[in-house]
C-alpha cells in the first residue's frame, strides 16, 4: 500500500512539474542549391537526434516533425499564413518555449546551413551556427559536433513562466518583442488542460482498480463463508480468509474515494479554466 501511494505522488508530481518543449523546425531551402529535398529533410532529423541527446528527458520534450504539424492550426489559410512567420511567432502558435531554424543556401559554391535557437517568450536569440561545407555529408558532420553545444544553451535558462504579469517587461535587446495578454492565457489554458486530463486519467485507473478489489472482495467473501463449517482445528485458515476479504473491501474503498476526488478535481478544472 505504501508503494502505490507513493507512485500516486510522483505521478501528481509530474504532472505538476510538465516539461518544457523545444521545437525544431524543418530547415528550410534558400535558392537552388545541390542537395535533394529528402536529404534537407535528414539534415533536419539529425538536428532533432541532437537535442534529444543533449537535453535530459525529464526536463525537456523535442517535438517530431508529426508533432508539430499536429499543433498547427486546423484552418488552411492560418497554417500558410503562420508557416510565412519568423520561428518565434511559430513557436508561440505551438506552445513551444524554445524553437530552432535552420536555413541552407549557397555561399562561394559550397553549402551554407545556418541554424538558430530562440527563446519565444521574450523572442530572445539564444545562439546559432553557421556550417559550410561543399557537400551533404560534411553537414551532418558538422550537426553531429556543433549542434550539442547549441541546444545546451537550455539547460541554463531559467524556467519559463507562462502566466502574464504586466508589472514584468521582456529584457531591453534587439531580440526582445512585444507579446499580447492572450499568448499568456492561451499558454495557461494549455497547462489548465494537461493537468485536468492527467488527472481525469489518474481517477479512471482508480476507480478501475476499485471495480477490480470489489469483484476480489466479492470472490474472497464467498470463500470465507464456505470455511464457516469447519472444524476448530482449522479456524486459522477461517480467519485468512475473512482477514483477505475486509483487506480487499478496504482497497476497494480508498480507489473508489481517491478516484472520485480525482475526476471531480480534473472535471473542476474542465469547467472553469
Amino acid at each position: 500500500m505504501r508503494n502505490s501511494i507513493l507512485t500516486f505522488l510522483l505521478l501528481l508530481a509530474a504532472i505538476a512539474n510538465a516539461a518544457q518543449t523545444l521545437a525544431v523546425l524543418e530547415i528550410t531551402q534558400a535558392g537552388e542549391i545541390n542537395a535533394s529535398i529528402p536529404e534537407i529533410r535528414h539534415l533536419s532529423d539529425e538536428l532533432r537526434r541532437q537535442a534529444v541527446a543533449t537535453l535530459p528527458d525529464y526536463n525537456y520534450t523535442v517535438l517530431t516533425r508529426d508533432n508539430i504539424i499536429s499543433l498547427m492550426p486546423p484552418d488552411e489559410k492560418e497554417a500558410e499564413c503562420l508557416a510565412e512567420s519568423c520561428a518565434v511567432e511559430i513557436g508561440r502558435a505551438i506552445g513551444a518555449e524554445y524553437i530552432s531554424q535552420g536555413s541552407i543556401g549557397n555561399f562561394g559554391g559550397d553549402l551554407s546551413l545556418s541554424i538558430e535557437l530562440y527563446e519565444t517568450l521574450s523572442g530572445k536569440l539564444l545562439g546559432s551556427i553557421v556550417i559550410e561545407s561543399k557537400d551533404v555529408k560534411g553537414l551532418m558532420d558538422a550537426i553531429r559536433k556543433q549542434a550539442p553545444a547549441l541546444f545546451a544553451k537550455i539547460k541554463s535558462q531559467p524556467k519559463q513562466q507562462t502566466q502574464y504579469q504586466p508589472a514584468q517587461q521582456p529584457p531591453a535587446d534587439k531580440y526582445a518583442v512585444n507579446y499580447p495578454p492572450s499568448f499568456f492565457a492561451s499558454q495557461k489554458t494549455k497547462t489548465s488542460t494537461w493537468v485536468a486530463v492527467g488527472l481525469d486519467i489518474l481517477g479512471a485507473a482508480a476507480i478501475g482498480f476499485g471495480i477490480y478489489q470489489h469483484i476480489n472482495a466479492s470472490t474472497l467473501y464467498n470463500d470465507y463463508k464456505k470455511m464457516e463449517w469447519l472444524s476448530p482445528e482449522e479456524h486459522g485458515k477461517y480467519e485468512d480468509a475473512r482477514k483477505k476479504a475486509n483487506d480487499a473491501k478496504t482497497l476497494r474503498n480508498m480507489g473508489y474515494a481517491i478516484g472520485s476526488v480525482l475526476l471531480g478535481t480534473g472535471i473542476a478544472i474542465h469547467i472553469w479554466f
